[in-house]
């Protein structure tokens, strides 16, 4: 009698394998019939971890976002003011620059309802900010500052803007921080 080898397929593992595949071969190649390829196993063995793909990327992001929540908790204890929200923005920033993955479902975000994984991972990452105390009644709307920033990432791995360094980048970057959130703590240092 043969033994066979039984799979042993979770969902962290298909989460791993398609943040490995958008960062590897990008977000239009990873489908489910991709996936399930790359995991040895069929498209509709999937189905019992996912109902589709919107929420596959969802969940993918939501991943990559708790990474980042971890980073930021683990990177502004301690820290207030102008230097708390330039770490802040500088985390999330460098974060999604670095991570293939999220830098591509976060350009689809506008695809994902308030319910989806990916939207509650970013309100919890808003509400850390919110307890950083960088919003105050002169902010711009959240949907603005959200807007703002993720045009920033995007315009930093694009070819548009030519000549400027990484030092004149990060400054234009922080200025417009500044701008948006406007703390009246962080106008007076």
């Amino acid at each position: 009698m043969k033994l066979v080898k039984k799979r042993s397929l979770d969902l962290d593992k298909v989460i791993a394998k398609a943040t490995e595949m958008i960062g590897q071969k990008g977000l239009s190649a990873t489908t489910l019939p991709s996936l399930a390829k790359e995991l040895g196993v069929r498209s509709q063995s999937l189905y019992h971890y996912v109902s589709g793909r919107k929420q596959l990327l969802s969940l993918v992001g939501a991943s990559r976002i708790k990474i980042l929540s971890k980073q930021l908790v683990d990177n502004l204890i301690g820290l207030s003011g102008k230097e708390a929200l330039f770490k802040f923005a500088d985390i999330v920033r460098n974060f999604i620059l670095n991570d293939p993955a999220l830098f591509s479902i976060l350009y689809h975000l506008n695809e994902y309802k308030p319910e989806d994984a990916i939207t509650k991972e970013i309100m919890n990452v808003i509400a850390f900010a919110d307890k950083l105390n960088l919003r105050s009644d002169s902010t711009v709307s959240l949907h603005s500052l959200i807007g703002a920033v993720l045009g920033y990432i995007f315009l930093d791995v694009s070819a548009s803007i030519e000549g400027e360094t990484s030092t004149e980048a990060d400054q234009g970057y922080h200025d417009m921080i500044i701008k948006l959130v406007q703390p009246k703590n962080i106008l007076e240092e």
